[in-house]
């Protein structure tokens, strides 16, 4: 089972998943800030999803 998962995680996170995900994770953790977290948070989000 745990060859099988992390078989899967491989899967998922190759290619541009990978090189996307540091800017999904800062995006996220930006967006907590109060007040400016949003504004400045969603363009590194938007990198992310760009790159996918």
């Amino acid at each position: 089972m745990r060859a099988v998962l992390l078989l899967f995680a491989c899967l998922v996170l190759s290619g541009c998943g990978l090189v996307a995900l540091p800017f999904r994770v800062t995006g996220d953790v930006i967006q907590v800030v109060p007040v400016i977290g949003k504004p400045i948070g969603a363009p590194i989000h938007a990198v992310g999803d760009a790159i996918d």
